[in-house]
């Protein structure tokens, strides 16, 4: 259940604070946007749903840690933890850039620099469309491994995350779709472990 939280509020959370001008934009786009009185007013709702979800992501990180249990190779639990706690940290980092220009335009005395906007943004893209999807990919593979190791992912999930991780490590594009690659997988992942029948923890 953490995990289909988890998902659920990092789509809901990136599809509000991505809704703005592209890093395309021209400063007249951009003025315009954010001079719009409503721009803003849901911004801190939205961090607030995309921490609960980020928590339910780190829970869902031990549930797993907890199902395959303590005989487990350390080379893909490193990875697996160290990635969830990377992904967290970048949800967090590219988000606050996302929403800092909305927070201004909502709360702040001073009006929008077009160049600031469209800067954050572009921080925000690298963190979310270039470093995110490369760890996601990290992590995929290392969940995939001690799931196919222990027995708690079917073989089938097992080799269908072994794909997506290749798709997300090989992506040389910076592009919007490829940030909702990675809940897509925590969904489906959360809702197999649901019926998934839970073998007795490997070293057990």
């Amino acid at each position: 259940m953490a995990g289909l939280v988890a998902a659920i509020g990092w789509v809901y959370a990136l599809v509000r604070l991505l809704d703005g001008p592209g890093v395309d934009a021209t400063e007249d786009e951009i003025i315009r946007f954010y001079s719009n009185p409503d721009t803003g007013w849901d911004t801190f709702f939205v961090l607030q749903v995309l921490f609960v979800a980020t928590a339910g992501f780190l829970w869902f990180v031990g549930v797993i840690r907890g199902r395959v249990g303590i005989g487990i190779p350390k080379l893909f639990d490193t990875v697996f933890f160290g990635g969830g706690i990377l992904l967290a940290g970048l949800m967090f980092v590219g988000s606050a850039a996302l929403a800092a220009p909305f927070v201004l335009a909502d709360r702040g005395a001073v009006g929008i620099d077009p160049a600031a906007a469209a800067m954050t943004r572009s921080f925000a893209m690298v963190a979310l469309g270039v470093y995110a999807p490369r760890i996601a990919a990290l992590f995929v593979f290392s969940s995939s491994t001690l799931g196919l190791r222990t027995g708690v992912l079917p073989r089938w999930l097992a080799v269908l995350g072994y794909v997506l991780g290749v798709l997300l490590l090989v992506d040389v594009t910076i592009s919007t779709p490829s940030v909702f690659v990675f809940p897509a997988w925590i969904a489906l992942v959360s809702i197999v472990l649901v019926f998934h029948r839970n073998p007795r923890p490997h070293g057990d």
